[in-house]
């Protein structure tokens, strides 16, 4: 079994406290295939040049979701302008190192309640990351806990995570914890923890929130056959961020949320097509971004 790496560690952990919502309180029940919401995301983060190189990059994202009960599929892709590409320090100092990355996902999730004071969360997780080619970009996850409702106010969960692709497999705990406290209008303030995710935030009312949130990103791309950094290898990336956001639910099923965010510890992993890492690791400088998100409730 490969070490995992401390970027992709934390972000399996930040991805594995799905089951508390935003106010902390566990998740409902749902059916097996109801409600159906779909979101749709799109993000940016500004030009900004490699550290000891004189090329940059610009990243424009976008991401559509779609979830039916416990089921979720989703795509999300990232592309990128470069400028000085004779000046980077991976890449053949010409083409571009790459332009247009994709990021599949499926996944089941279930939640269920034990008695008043405990329930459990379970979800199977199914990825494919690459650029061109699929073959290689597969990745799965497993995870497991649960949790309890401490009172009113507090709620707690913990658990594990099983993830596997081509370049790391490990098991990993998590843990998190969050507090609500609102009136009967809907306002007031909440909070939540994970390892190392958090959010804060205050509630006008039951349509307009905002909050501070910090969290982590990274995911592991597939390159191209004929990739001029490495053939038919991998592209590790991870970054942390923060963010000041405002959401706006105008009617049961409409849903807006949008904020600026600061994107900051950006770095680029290269692996060959066997899973051992190549070159040296690259770090980009921090960078402005916001992310603009619709949703709709079937």
């Amino acid at each position: 079994m490969k070490t995992l790496s401390i970027a992709t560690a934390l972000l399996l952990i930040c991805m594995a406290v799905p089951c508390l919502a935003e106010t902390g309180e566990p998740k409902h029940e749902e059916s097996f295939y109801s409600p159906v919401s779909i979101k749709i995301t799109g993000g940016a983060i500004a030009d900004a040049k490699f550290k000891d190189s004189g090329g940059s990059a610009q990243v424009i994202m976008n991401q559509v979701r779609l979830k039916a009960g416990g089921f979720s599929l989703s795509y999300a892709g990232e592309n990128y302008s470069w400028k000085d590409t004779g000046k980077l320090n991976f890449g053949n100092g010409s083409d571009k190192p790459w332009e247009n990355l994709h990021r599949l996902r499926l996944a089941y999730e279930h939640v269920g309640q034990i008695n008043n004071d405990w329930f459990y969360s379970a979800e199977i997780v199914g990825t494919s990351s690459f650029e061109k080619e699929m073959s290689g970009s597969f990745g799965t996850a497993l995870r497991g806990g649960f949790g309890y409702i401490i009172n009113d106010n507090w709620t707690t969960n913990f658990g594990a995570v099983v993830f596997a692709n081509n370049i790391d497999s490990s098991i990993l705990p998590y843990l998190g914890i969050a507090y609500e406290n609102f009136d009967t209008d809907g306002s007031g303030y909440f909070m939540s923890l994970g390892t190392p995710s958090a959010e804060a935030g205050y509630s006008f009312s039951e349509e307009s929130t905002i909050r501070f949130a910090f969290g982590m990103d990274g995911t592991t791309y597939r390159l191209k056959d004929d990739s001029s950094v490495v053939k038919k290898g991998y592209l590790e990336t991870s970054s942390m961020l923060v963010g000041l956001y405002y959401d706006w639910k105008p009617t049961d099923s409409l849903s807006l949320s949008f904020g600026p965010e600061y994107h900051f510890g950006r770095e680029m992993k290269f692996y060959d097509k066997k899973g051992d890492k190549t070159g040296e690791t690259i770090k980009q400088d921090s960078a402005i971004g916001g992310k603009l998100q619709v949703g709709y409730t079937f």
